[in-house]
């Protein structure tokens, strides 16, 4: 049952950092680095949370 929970953490972990990964990209993200500085929350919470998931998935996992 663990190693489960460890697929479908690593799973949707890579998911959404992969998806952080591509908002970094984006026109929206560009712009807010230009003004800002720094990346938008949605894309940091995208990366750091998607990372952090893949992590204890595959803490899980071993």
């Amino acid at each position: 049952m663990i190693q489960i929970l460890g697929i479908v953490l690593l799973v949707g972990g890579l998911i959404a950092a992969i998806v952080g990964l591509q908002d970094s990209f984006g026109l929206r993200e560009r712009a807010a680095r230009l003004f800002f500085g720094r990346f938008t929350r949605r894309t940091l919470a995208l990366l750091t949370g998607g990372v952090t998931a893949a992590v204890v998935g595959l803490a899980l996992l071993v």
